[in-house]
């Protein structure tokens, strides 16, 4: 059985950046729910000195949580990212997470976990309910 690291790191509390990517529109033409636009929007960005120093690696799987909802995200490093924070691409999964005071900047804690990114029905579902 492979050991399991993740257990043993942090939460990590950040600031959160929201913007738009250019390929979102290509990935929106094929539908909000389509594995493409998932792959592309259900992600958050650090840097690479970020990621290292708080034992995060590209395509890990974190829970984001601020306001008292949470989502999985994958890991990517970019240099374009906010050096003590994260970047998340304007989508359901920032959406969820905001409200309109603070949507494009907001406060979250982030941890690894086990498991798959959150899927777009899996929000619609908690919001509907």
């Amino acid at each position: 059985m492979p050991l399991q690291f993740s257990k043993f790191l942090k939460k990590v509390s950040v600031e959160v950046v929201v913007g738009r990517l250019s390929y979102q529109v290509e990935a929106m033409d094929k539908g909000k729910f389509s594995e493409e636009f998932v792959e592309k929007s259900a992600v958050i960005y650090f840097t690479d000195d970020f990621a290292k120093k708080n034992g995060f690696k590209e395509g890990d799987i974190v829970k984001v949580t601020a306001k008292g909802r949470s989502v999985n995200l994958k890991v990517l490093i970019s240099d374009t990212a906010p050096d003590d924070g994260a970047f998340m691409p304007n989508s359901i999964y920032s959406s969820y997470l905001t409200d309109f005071d603070d949507f494009k900047r907001f406060q979250a804690t982030i941890e690894p976990v086990e498991g798959s990114v959150t899927k777009p029905e899996e929000i619609m579902q908690k919001v509907l309910t």
